[in-house]
């Protein structure tokens, strides 16, 4: 039999033409829908938290405020000179009797006794201290995995109610993956890292208040914060923490200088050095008389000859600083390292009054602004700055991310003349 072709129905099936219209109602009547949710959980959450808080009875805690100091007037006044109308008369010095050379001896047991006294003071400074551990896990040559531990002094500085703030230094706690607080009595707990400063090298850690024991909560300090601008040339200081390299230390001195000063991004810090020996690695806190805390242990400022006299950060100038960090907040910045131009300075070298920049940051605010080293600020924004620490504080008033124009004088062919930068501030 012949084959006979056979053909087949062949069909296509098409999709249905797509409705635009139709689904752009549908997209929008969705993202309505997410709209009216999103506004009505917003609603919602608004009003039920504070109910919420009032029946659990918990509530935000304040932020933390430390008292700043006032620069004494004596600092800034000068010691009028006596007149002529004062007329001095020699008083005549009474011979000392054998009885009063005897009164004055010193024995060895009123050396004793001065010694636990000064000790004595420092009783509640210590309760307030505590040893800051930075552990990292590493491998050893047979791939062992261990614990990698760093330890330096901290000190409790703030309790709001919920948390401990801990100031201590950066070094230890950077790039670490634990942080642990070890407090006076021995009591350990985990500590979190709440920012630091860049510029000190400073940092506070959070340590929260149910962590720890009520043994220790009853028995520990916030650190007594003095003021370091009454501190003398002379003045006896203890040195307690860690200022020969071991914990649970101390040593006895007296201060050297108060004069000395760091300069910083932005700002400048006095230095409080004393003629206690101490380690290069050291830290701690100075300690007056009084007890109270007026200085932090910085061997990093320390010059390198002296590498091993115990230096510390003068602790009125960076008491706002302890509360900036403390409350996690921000500062503004922009750059530059500067010396004050005085009157006296400007009347003798010609260069106008203001703040001197003697070096910019790299791929700082300042120097892609145009800011050059030898420029001298005059002024940020509407505020006039004469001093550097006029300077800084006129970056409080500031935010990141915030422009501001900055103008300063600068020398060029027919002297000094005034421009102006654009500046976008930075973050620190």
């Amino acid at each position: 039999m012949d084959e006979k072709p056979y053909h087949f129905i062949k069909e296509v099936i098409k999709k249905k033409p797509l409705n635009k219209r139709a689904l752009l109602l549908k997209i929008a009547a969705i993202a309505a829908a997410a709209v009216a949710a999103g506004i009505i959980a917003a609603f919602v959450f608004v009003k039920m938290v504070p109910v919420a808080e009032e029946l659990v009875g918990t509530e935000s805690p304040p932020p933390v405020s430390i008292p700043s100091d006032d620069t004494p007037e004596s600092e800034t006044t000068p010691t009028p000179e006596p007149t002529q109308e004062v007329q001095q008369t020699e008083t005549p010095t009474p011979e000392p009797t054998q009885e009063a050379e005897s009164e004055g001896t010193i024995s060895l047991e009123d050396y004793r006794e001065v010694y636990q006294e000064m000790l004595a003071v420092a009783e509640t400074p210590k309760r307030a201290l505590v040893t800051v551990i930075g552990i990292t896990s590493q491998m050893d040559y047979f791939n062992q995995n261990y614990e990698n531990q760093q330890q330096i002094s901290g000190l409790i500085v703030a309790d709001n109610g919920q948390d401990l703030f801990v100031l201590t230094e950066y070094r230890v706690v950077e790039n670490v993956e634990r942080i642990q607080v070890t407090f006076f009595d021995g009591t350990m707990v985990d500590a979190i890292y709440q920012r630091h400063d860049g510029n000190t090298g400073l940092t506070i850690l959070r340590v929260g208040r149910e962590d720890v024991d009520e043994t220790t909560l009853e028995n520990i300090e916030v650190a007594p914060l003095g003021n370091s601008y009454s501190v003398s040339q002379g003045e006896p200081v203890l040195a307690l923490g860690s200022p020969i390299g071991y914990s649970d230390s101390v040593a006895y001195g007296v201060v050297t200088s108060v004069t000395n000063k760091i300069s910083t991004l932005d700002t400048e810090y006095n230095l409080l050095t004393t003629d206690i020996l101490g380690s290069s690695d050291g830290s701690g806190i100075l300690v007056n008389l009084d007890g109270e805390i007026v200085g932090i242990i910085a061997q990093s400022y320390s010059t390198s000859e002296n590498k091993n006299i115990v230096t510390g950060l003068a602790i009125s100038q960076i008491k706002e600083l302890i509360e900036r960090l403390s409350n996690d907040e921000a500062q503004a910045y922009i750059g530059i390292r500067g010396q004050d131009v005085t009157a006296e300075i400007s009347e003798r070298t010609g260069i106008p009054k203001g703040v001197l920049v003697t070096s910019v940051q790299a791929d700082s605010p300042a120097m892609l602004s145009g800011i050059k080293e030898y420029d001298v600020i005059v002024r940020v924004g509407d505020t006039e700055v004469s001093t550097i620490r006029e300077y800084f504080n006129s970056l409080k008033e500031l935010t990141p991310g915030q422009t501001v124009t900055v103008a300063a004088m600068r020398m060029g062919a027919e002297g000094y003349v005034e421009v102006t930068f654009d500046v976008t501030v930075g973050e620190i």
